[in-house]
C-alpha cells in the first residue's frame, strides 16, 4: 500500500462527498486517484475490502473547470482547494485558449480606435516583407480584431485614439 497522498493520489477511508471534490480537482488538474477505505497515512480501513470499485481514477478534463454542487476545486500538492472567482474565469479562459484580450470590447466602439494606427500598423508589416492587401477594417476583420462590428479588447489597447492611461480611464468611467 501507498504511505503518502501526492498530486494525483488521494485516500478516503469511505466514499462521500469528499471523494467528489477530489476527482473534481482531479479533473481540473492533470487526473488522479481516489483509493476509498484507505486511512490517511494510507493504510486500510477495518472491515472494509479493497477491490477494484474502490479505486477511483479520472482523467484531466479538456474543457475546464470542473464543478460540483457549483463548486469548483483545484489540486495543489496533496490537497483540493476550492477555487476563487478570477481563478474560475481564468480557468475556462485558458482551456478555450483564449484570454481577456479576444473577447469584445463592451465600453468602447469602432469610433474609439484610430484606422489611422491601423494603417500604419500595416504599412510597418509591408515594410518587413509582409504582404497585406486588405484595408484597416478588413484587416482587423481577418485578424480577429473585429467581430461583428465589435472591436475587441485587444484591438482598443493597441489602436486606441487616445494615448493617456489617465485618458483612457476617464473615457470609460464617462461612457458607463
Amino acid at each position: 500500500m501507498m504511505k503518502k497522498e501526492t498530486q494525483h493520489i488521494e485516500f478516503k477511508p469511505n466514499f462521500n462527498e469528499d471523494v467528489i471534490e477530489t476527482l473534481v480537482a482531479f479533473a481540473n488538474a492533470k487526473g488522479g486517484q481516489v483509493l476509498v477505505g484507505v486511512d490517511d497515512k494510507g493504510n486500510p480501513v477495518k472491515n472494509f475490502t479493497i477491490g477494484k470499485e474502490s479505486v477511483l481514477s479520472v482523467q484531466e478534463y479538456p474543457i475546464k473547470p470542473v464543478s460540483t454542487r457549483g463548486k469548483c476545486f483545484k489540486r495543489v500538492g496533496n490537497s483540493n482547494h476550492l477555487l476563487s472567482v478570477s481563478e474560475v474565469v481564468n480557468l475556462h479562459l485558458q482551456t478555450l485558449n483564449t484570454s481577456w484580450d479576444a473577447y469584445p470590447d463592451t465600453v468602447h466602439t469602432l469610433d474609439d480606435i484610430s484606422l489611422e494606427k491601423v494603417e500604419s500598423a500595416i504599412e510597418e508589416m509591408r515594410k518587413n516583407g509582409l504582404t497585406i492587401k486588405e484595408n484597416p477594417l478588413e484587416f482587423l476583420e481577418k485578424q480577429d480584431l473585429l467581430r461583428e462590428g465589435r472591436i475587441t479588447n485587444a484591438a482598443f489597447l493597441m489602436f486606441t485614439k487616445n494615448d493617456s492611461f489617465l485618458t483612457l480611464f476617464v473615457n470609460t468611467q464617462t461612457k458607463e
